[in-house]
């Protein structure tokens, strides 16, 4: 892991529909004065085609406090996300980022900030991350850029990413840890009111709705009858008598409908309850996995982690609700 002691002036490219939420992140870590926590100080410096000033997300404007040539010579030049990341880059903002990579600067993306990166070729053959959201549009605009689909950020020497939103205070944070050491940043989170470093990935943070009701009646019924015993250790074949076909009929049309098959239905349900017991229950994870229908808690580690990317425990520190009590939600509808 390189160390670069001497980052001390940071540029931050501002183009139009940046977004204010990673402003004030760079604003919280760079922007403040930390010698308290052992960094710093730092030179700002707010970079704009032209020196002028830049409409915001969602409102306001930015004024900047230098041109494009303003990002020549700094330590670390970061690209905040913007509110349409497919939006161009102006070929002048391209070529002051390509400089300043040449120069040995770290590039950063925040969040949607990769597209940004990504137009001015810097992901090419390097991984990268972004908004689970953007995952997608990412591939198409970087596609020999490796991407990176359940990390909060990314880190190829030279060139980081980040997921989104507060995957960019992450990224940050990582920053401040990789050039000035664990110590410095956890003082640094401490004053932030934050860990470190958060646990796992952004699978857990990704919507997973249960998957609509299949369109023929009888499949439908299964599902919502398989719903409510995801607890009582029914399996594939149980799924087969309730619709009443014949087991390759049944395989065929499910996963027609549901895109995936029985088994694998069945499983990710399951995952998906222990997810809401973890959420909203006092439960022990013994007690989760058994009514989940995913039998041990050693089970229902290995299934979350490989569904969303984090144990029951790092889970439900994350996401459990104060107010919650044993006993709560008890139906798995």
């Amino acid at each position: 892991m390189r160390y670069f002691p001497a980052m001390r002036t940071i540029g931050v490219l501002l183009l139009p529909g940046t977004r204010m939420f990673d402003l004030a992140v760079i604003g919280e870590v760079w922007g403040q004065d930390r010698t308290d926590s052992g960094i710093g100080p730092f030179t700002l410096r707010l970079c704009s085609v032209g020196r002028v000033r830049t409409p915001a997300s969602p409102f306001g404007d930015i004024a900047a406090t230098h041109g494009l040539a303003g990002l020549d010579g700094c330590d670390l030049v970061l690209a905040p996300g913007r509110d349409d990341p497919l939006a161009p880059v102006p070929p002048s903002a391209v070529a002051a980022l390509r400089r300043a990579h040449r120069a040995g600067a770290t590039v950063a993306g925040l969040c949607s900030g990769a597209f940004t990166l990504a137009a001015a070729g810097l992901l090419d053959g390097r991984p990268a991350t972004t908004h689970w959201r953007d995952l997608d549009a990412l591939a198409g605009v970087a596609p020999r850029a490796d991407l990176q689909r359940d990390v909060l950020y990314t880190d190829d020497g030279g060139i980081l990413t980040s997921a989104g939103v507060v995957g960019g205070l992450d990224l940050c944070l990582y920053l401040v840890r990789r050039d000035h050491g664990a110590d410095v940043a956890a003082r640094l989170a401490r004053r932030l009111v934050m860990p470190p470093a958060r646990e796992g990935g952004q699978r857990q943070y990704v919507d997973n709705p249960v998957p609509p009701s299949a369109a023929q009646p009888g499949l439908a019924s299964t599902m919502d009858w398989a719903l409510a015993r995801l607890g009582s250790g029914i399996g594939v074949e149980d799924l087969v008598g309730h619709a009443r076909m014949s087991e390759r009929t049944f395989h065929r049309e499910f996963a027609a409908a549901a895109g995936v098959t029985p088994g694998r239905w069945l499983r990710v349900q399951r995952v998906r309850y222990a997810q809401r017991l973890l959420e909203t229950t006092a439960l022990p994870v013994e007690r989760v996995a058994q009514r989940s229908g995913l039998g041990t808690a050693a089970n229902l580690r290995r299934r979350m982690r490989a569904e969303v990317g984090v144990g029951p425990d790092g889970y439900r520190r994350t996401f459990r609700s104060g107010g919650a009590t044993v006993g709560e939600c008890t139906s798995t509808s």
